[in-house]
């Protein structure tokens, strides 16, 4: 993966709650998906959901800056079950069912739904509290647009 690749995106790949930035004047303007995205919707849509101009001033501390760049996500989990004890994998899973659900966790695990970077740190966290090594690999990896860490 080129981390040099800019990626591309349509607007409908957009979640509908994604807030925009209205701040033409922040340095960091042509890098944020938050205001990327605000010059792509048409002159015509009468209702958007914007960032309070008086509260986001922008900058480079700002704390709703989002990179356009893609992040890996974690497709599925089934494989770390074979580097645990039947112990630690009782904590594990309940530990991640506890957290997300029950049919969440099996969709997941599955790699039906894609892990975004918050989400795996959170499965390595859990590995690390059963006492099994962190660095086991997930099942398969995509890149993606993170529009929601």
């Amino acid at each position: 993966m080129n981390d040099k690749m800019i990626p591309t995106f349509q607007l409908s790949d957009v979640p509908g709650n994604f807030a925009l930035c209205l701040n033409n004047g922040c340095p960091l303007a042509g890098r944020c998906l938050h205001h990327i995205v605000r010059t792509m919707v048409p002159s015509k849509e009468l209702i958007l959901h914007v960032f309070n101009p008086e509260a986001v001033k922008g900058g480079e501390n700002c704390p709703y800056f989002r990179e356009l760049k893609l992040d890996r996500y974690a497709k599925g989990f089934t494989q770390m079950q074979e580097e645990m004890k039947p112990g630690q994998y009782t904590l594990f899973s309940g530990s991640l069912m506890a957290y997300w659900g029950r049919n969440p966790y099996y969709v997941r695990r599955r790699g039906e739904y894609l892990l975004s970077p918050t989400e795996q740190e959170h499965v390595r966290k859990v590995l690390r509290q059963v006492g099994v090594a962190d660095d086991l690999e997930f099942d398969g990896y995509v890149y993606r647009i993170n529009w929601t860490d």
